[in-house]
Formats: C-alpha cells, sequence, structure tokens
C-alpha cells in the first residue's frame, strides 16, 4: 500500500506553522513503511491552501495538488482548513517535530506526536468557512 505524506516546510528544511500559507511543500511517497521517494511542491501563491479555501464555490483552483495527497503535516493550521482537508480525504496532523524527515521516520513508526488543535475562542485568525474574518495582515 502507498501513502502520500506532504509536510509544511516553506524554508525547505523545517517544518512551517502556517499550513495556509506554505507555498513549498515536501511530499513523501511511503510504500510497505519505507520512503520510496522526495520530492519539493512549489506552489504559486494562487495555488495555497488559504487561497483555495477563500475561492467562490465555482472558480476551478489548482490547488486540487495538495489533495492527491492522504496525510499532512504541519506547526499550524485552522480547524475549518482541517475540516475542508477532511472532505478531501486528506488527514491533517498538527505535531511539534520540526525536521520533516525526522516526522515522517516518526510517522512510519508510529511514534509521531500529534497536538490537538487550537479551538476558535483562543486563536484569532482560524479560518472558517461560516465567518467573516480579516487575517491578512499578520
Amino acid at each position: 500500500m502507498k501513502t502520500i505524506v506532504a509536510v509544511t516546510a516553506q524554508n525547505r528544511k523545517t517544518i512551517f506553522e502556517h499550513a495556509g500559507k506554505c507555498r513549498n511543500f515536501l511530499i513523501y511517497t511511503i510504500k510497505n513503511n519505507v520512503i520510496a521517494t522526495k520530492k519539493l511542491l512549489e506552489l504559486s501563491k494562487e495555488e495555497t491552501l488559504h487561497h483555495f479555501f477563500h475561492q467562490e464555490k465555482d472558480n476551478n483552483s489548482t490547488a486540487s495538488s495538495l489533495f492527491d495527497i492522504d496525510i499532512l503535516l504541519t506547526k499550524g493550521i485552522g480547524e475549518g482548513a482541517i475540516q475542508k482537508l477532511a472532505k478531501q480525504n486528506v488527514a491533517c496532523y498538527i505535531i511539534k517535530e520540526t525536521d520533516p524527515d525526522t516526522a515522517i521516520n516518526k510517522l512510519i513508526s508510529g511514534t509521531l506526536e500529534t497536538v490537538s488543535p487550537v479551538s476558535h475562542n483562543k486563536s484569532g485568525h482560524n479560518c472558517n468557512s461560516n465567518t467573516q474574518h480579516n487575517h491578512h495582515s499578520h
């Protein structure tokens, strides 16, 4: 069985804390609990998850390249985005690990620790499709 995992890696070296604005992802293909391939996926600003999730419903976006993955590993993502990714059959995990290769190896071995998503009450910038917001300045 093959699993495709994307890791937010804006600087291409460490795991990034804002999945929605991330434009560089390390894509790992895991076969039989071994890393088969690792490649860099570079997105334009229009292809980011943040941009895609805020498009009008009838607008076809090219962010679907991220919907080919099975798992997204990141240091930060809003609950609304997690739910939208789930609708695309993408499991999302917020993790503390900073090294992408270490995170993947821990994922394979079953030792990767995840963090619960923050609640909307405590964070002022989580994206939620049901609310109006202006958080583009941070």
